[in-house]
Parts: C-alpha cells; sequence; structure tokens
C-alpha cells in the first residue's frame, strides 16, 4: 500500500499583518509581511477552500482576522462564520483554530475582557461555529516554563524525562508576576509582541481551554516552537492534574521548523526525525513505559521571508537525494519518508507566505498555489494523499485507554 499523508493548509497566522511590519521600501517584502494577499473576506476563504478541497487538503488552521484591518481578531463571530463555511463546502476538513496572544487588536481586548477572550473560541461546539482542534499550547504558554526554568535552571531532555522534573512540577506554582512576555522567535518586527502577562494568567488559561475542550468531546492540538521548552510544557500539561492535556487519550503536536532559533529548520532527515521522535515519545509517559495515548504529527515550515534562501539545502532522501531544495519542498520531502511516523504536513500563508525562485529571489503567493506545490512534492515521491473520510478519523481518533 501506497504511503498516505493528510495535506493541511496554515491559512492565515498571527504573524504577518500590517501592524506587525515595519516599511523596509522592499515592495516585494513588504506586500509580503503585511499579509496583502492574505484571503480575508467570506468570498475570498470559500473560493480558497473551494479550491484547497480540489487538490485534497483535509486539514485547514485558521487564525480569525479582522477584513477591515487585516489584523488578528478574537472575534468569535468571524471563527463561528469560517468555521461553518468551511464545514458547509467542505464536510470532511478537519478544522483548527488558532489562539496566539499576539497583534494590538488581540491584546487591546484581552485587557477589556481577560485571558479567556483569547481561547474562548475553544468552547464552541462544532455545530455552533467551532473546531475539531483548538491550538491550546504555542508561544505564549511558554511563558509557564521559562518561569519554571527561572527556579530549576535551564530544562535538558534527560531532565523533563526524569521522575525529578514530575516532582518540580507537583509542587510548581506560578509567578503572579506581570511582566512584558519576550519570546526567542524568528519573527517580523512586531511579531512577537505578545504584551504583558504572568506565567499564573497562562496556567489559568491553558487548564479552562483543556476543560472547554473536553465537555464537548473535542480534540487537543498543540504546536511546537521551542524544542526543550515546548516539549517540557508539553510534559507538564500531560502530568498536572490541574491541566489534564490529552486526557481523552488523544493529541496533536504541530512542529513548525524554523518558528525560532530553539526549534531550527533541520539540515538533515536524521535532525529532523529525532525531533519527530520526540514528540511521539508523548504517547508514553516515561520512556520505557505502555503506550497511553494517540499522538498524531503535523509538520511546517515556518520561514521567514528574510530567510528563504539561506534555508536552501541539498537533499538527503528521496528522489530529490543530491538537489538543493527550499524549505517547503524539504520539509515535504521529509515527511514522505516511509518512517517519518508524520500524519499530515502543513504549508500555507501562516508559515511561509512567499515562494522562492530559482533565481533565489521571493514571489508572492497564496495558499491554494502553496498546496499545489506540496501536493506535485508528495506525488513525485509517490505518497497519496489521504481525502478519503475513514483513514483520516483513524489518524485522528483515540486509543482505547490503556490500564496504567
Amino acid at each position: 500500500m501506497s504511503k498516505t499523508l493528510i495535506l493541511g493548509c496554515c491559512s492565515t497566522g498571527a504573524k504577518y499583518t500590517p501592524m506587525n511590519h515595519h516599511a523596509t521600501g522592499d515592495a516585494m517584502l513588504d506586500r509580503i509581511c503585511t499579509g496583502a494577499d492574505i484571503a480575508v473576506t467570506e468570498d475570498q476563504i470559500a473560493h480558497e477552500v473551494e479550491e484547497l478541497t480540489r487538490l485534497g487538503c483535509r486539514y485547514y488552521h485558521y487564525h480569525g482576522r479582522d477584513p477591515v484591518t487585516r489584523e488578528q481578531t478574537t472575534d468569535n463571530g468571524i471563527y463561528r462564520q469560517v468555521s461553518l463555511l468551511v464545514q458547509r463546502l467542505s464536510p470532511d476538513m478537519l478544522i483548527s483554530f488558532g489562539a496566539s496572544r499576539n497583534g494590538p487588536e488581540v491584546i487591546r481586548r484581552i485587557g477589556a475582557y481577560g485571558e479567556w477572550e483569547r481561547v474562548s473560541h475553544a468552547e464552541l461546539a462544532l455545530e455552533d461555529g467551532g473546531a475539531h482542534f483548538i491550538t491550546l499550547q504555542a508561544a505564549i504558554e511558554l511563558q509557564i516554563v521559562c518561569d519554571l526554568e527561572n527556579r530549576v535552571g535551564t530544562l535538558t531532555r534527560e531532565f523533563v524525562d526524569s521522575e525529578a522534573f514530575l516532582r518540580e512540577i507537583e509542587r510548581y506554582q506560578p509567578s503572579t508576576l506581570q511582566e512584558d512576555v519576550k519570546m526567542n522567535t524568528n519573527s517580523t518586527a512586531n511579531g512577537n509582541n505578545y504584551g504583558r502577562s504572568s506565567a499564573a494568567v497562562q496556567l489559568t488559561a491553558y487548564g479552562q481551554a483543556i476543560a472547554a475542550r473536553r465537555r464537548l468531546h473535542l480534540l487537543d492540538e498543540i504546536e511546537w516552537v521551542q524544542l526543550v521548552r515546548s516539549y517540557a510544557m508539553s510534559r507538564m500539561a500531560i502530568a498536572r492534574r490541574d491541566l489534564s492535556l490529552a486526557g481523552a487519550d488523544q493529541l496533536n503536536v504541530t512542529l513548525l521548523f524554523g518558528f525560532s532559533p530553539k526549534l531550527p529548520f533541520p539540515e538533515s532527515y536524521a535532525q529532523f526525525r529525532s525531533v519527530v521522535s520526540m514528540a511521539k515519545s508523548l504517547e508514553r509517559d516515561a520512556p520505557d513505559g505502555p503506550r497511553k495515548r494517540r499522538v498524531s504529527i503535523t509538520v511546517g515550515a515556518a520561514i521567514l521571508p528574510h530567510h528563504a534562501a539561506r534555508e536552501v539545502r541539498v537533499m538527503d532522501v528521496g528522489p530529490d537525494a543530491g538537489c538543493p531544495l527550499d524549505a517547503i519542498r524539504r520539509v515535504v520531502g521529509y515527511a514522505a519518508q516511509d518512517d517519518s511516523e508524520v500524519d499530515v504536513v502543513r504549508v500555507g500563508m501562516e508559515d511561509t507566505p512567499f515562494l522562492l525562485g530559482p533565481d533565489g529571489k521571493i514571489a508572492p503567493t497564496t495558499n491554494v498555489e502553496l498546496c499545489r506545490v506540496a501536493a506535485d512534492a508528495l506525488d513525485r515521491y509517490g505518497v497519496m494523499v489521504q481525502t478519503d473520510p475513514s483513514g483520516i478519523t483513524e489518524r485522528r481518533a483515540p486509543l482505547v485507554r490503556v490500564a496504567a
């Protein structure tokens, strides 16, 4: 049987917006970084979803955007509109919503309504315009781990896998100190603007969002943006009773290679596999313990247009071995390997809102064009795009609960 992968689209994110970019005078770079080509109106999104569905896309990740300002928003009316639109046009599509704290409109609404405003769409049922997945952990939640590091020192994988780490997180009480959140990520000028928050606020919001998903019998999803910190936060969220991540024995982990210097884009397939293996280890509560939950893996290349040319590397596996490829084609090629353990390969305007030409220059693109590039690359590697509803369900379904 041919290998299959779910083709995913991250249609819009928090980073590429008008307010997050300082004009450079480079017309092409400014157009890309302000998100000028990102679909924001209902008609634009509807056309895009229809085209993505025809290409075989069955995972659609979306951050709410105000169609007037083009900035990220927490407006649940917009999330509902998009969800119901996607459900109508593409009934088999898995819908994922982001929950970033980035951007002036989001921060302003949090100031007015509290932290729950950022993740309140987690309590929307599917029939009420919700999503199969809400990304419960990405960047801002790592404020919790940074607070823990202030007490126990720099975290390592060996420590996170130890009984000592479990003891530390059991007695950990988050700081209530409000501070400007600084995340070491690759970003546009204001793309790291997460405002002021505290570890205590983030821990509470995280737990409330997980509980809301559980009440709705919906799915848990997280993003890794800094390797060891993201891993530690995931382990903490699974183990702590006030969080209980993956309590339904299911978890989707999205690995955003290149999002930060602490999760760089891999230079080889072996590096790629080591990160995937770390994420898959979340299926067990201890490295040598029994399998407790189903962890599905989504991979993406989160590369700034400024860094596109420097991420071209010689491919080391597959039919393109020996050829220089950009990050998008390399992440697809890595995911296509028989032993990759990847379920979803995602591309889109949230991660890489550009294409790199053979001349080394960037050009604007669309979600449809990016998915077409990914689909063509998968075909070249002999991988079938998974569109069968039962096959998609099987990849995200929880395991039968295993007794401890």
